[in-house]
């Protein structure tokens, strides 16, 4: 154990670091310190042990990190989302039978719930800033989360690993990570023609893209294809006649039909359309991209741009899902891939 602190004590300041992150969060013999997403400084006497989380991606890291356990609270969506709680069902227990208290819905929250329940952290999203304050007005320690960018998905990673005391797993995982990027962006480097593609949101959103200035560009740009949205927003609206202009060579779909673009005559002129050059990542627990599962979406679309359609790339997801959540809660989920 004192050997396995060593190594954390010398790596945790290129981890801190890393991606972006403005905050210098640390543990020691007299607590732990973080800076959260508000910039605001969060302070432990010890490692959490009773956490209420009320947003997804916050959930989401605990059981990377395996600190599920400490959860005691969340959010309603874990168990009326088609999308989340078969998922999380799988990976707990306690989620499959509806015990785990809910106290908010749609990253709101009862903050008389919330202190009912004692915790020592509440997670939740930094967007939610009323919500925060009533939190922390109420004595609680707050934890905001942002988790648009990549810096941001690692630097949530990394405070919540020091915050649960699960540093090495958190190191684990964002080492893993960079080196699968890393890997991504050496195939794309052999590619002398990127593919231009064109990505579009769920629930019938068609025009609705990803911006230059977004985590989905950033899945594109691991992927080794090209955005053909050149906008800086995260998520601007487009017209028929702009994406007609672009033409992409592929169309890559979240949780949406294809036949949303096949049925429409007026893009029978677009190369991803008459080519049948349209993909969905589907199911959305597994490839959103505002988590560490960024990676999945990055590797299906590399593989949907450059290998056959022979290659199992839902293989290939697999093992990452493997290597992110291990693999006795990755065994659980695979029959939902």
């Amino acid at each position: 154990m004192h050997i396995v602190r060593i190594i954390l004590m010398l790596f945790l300041p290129i981890w801190i670091g890393c991606e972006g992150s403005k905050t210098n969060g640390h543990r020691s013999a007299s607590g732990i310190t973080v800076i959260d997403a508000q910039e605001r400084t969060i302070s432990l006497n010890k490692v959490a042990e009773r956490i209420v989380c009320l947003y997804e991606p916050g959930l989401d890291a605990l059981y990377m990190l395996q600190a599920e356990s400490k959860l005691v609270g969340l959010f309603s969506d874990v168990y009326e989302s088609n999308d989340l709680f078969p998922f999380y069902a799988k990976m707990d227990r306690r989620i499959e039978k509806k015990e785990l208290p809910v106290v908010g819905a749609g990253n709101q929250a009862n903050v008389e719930s919330v202190v009912a329940l004692n915790p020592d952290l509440v997670i939740v999203h930094a967007g939610q800033e009323s919500l925060v304050n009533a939190l922390r007005n109420a004595g609680l320690q707050v934890y905001a989360v942002k988790a648009e960018l990549q810096g941001e998905i690692f630097k949530t990673i990394q405070d919540i690993s020091i915050l649960t005391g699960t540093e090495a797993r958190g190191l684990e995982l964002r080492q893993y990570v960079v080196a699968e990027i890393d890997r991504l962006k050496e195939g794309a480097a052999a590619v002398k023609e990127k593919r231009r593609v064109y990505f579009t949101w769920a629930y019938g959103r068609i025009f609705s893209t990803t911006g230059t200035n977004s985590m989905m560009h950033t899945c594109l740009e691991m992927a080794g294809v090209q955005n053909v949205c050149p906008f800086e927003l995260d998520q601007p609206n487009i017209n028929a006649e702009t994406l007609i202009g672009w033409n992409p060579d592929m169309i890559v779909m979240w949780n949406d039909s294809p036949d949303l673009f096949y049925q429409r005559h007026e893009f029978n002129t677009i190369h991803a359309v008459k080519e049948k050059q349209i993909f969905n990542l589907l199911p959305m627990f597994i490839y959103n991209p505002h988590t560490l599962k960024a990676l999945c979406t990055a590797t299906a679309i590399h593989h949907w741009a450059y290998f056959t359609a022979e290659f199992n790339h839902k293989q290939r997801i697999v093992e990452v899902i493997s290597r992110l959540y291990g693999k006795e809660k990755a065994d659980r989920m695979i029959n939902l891939l």
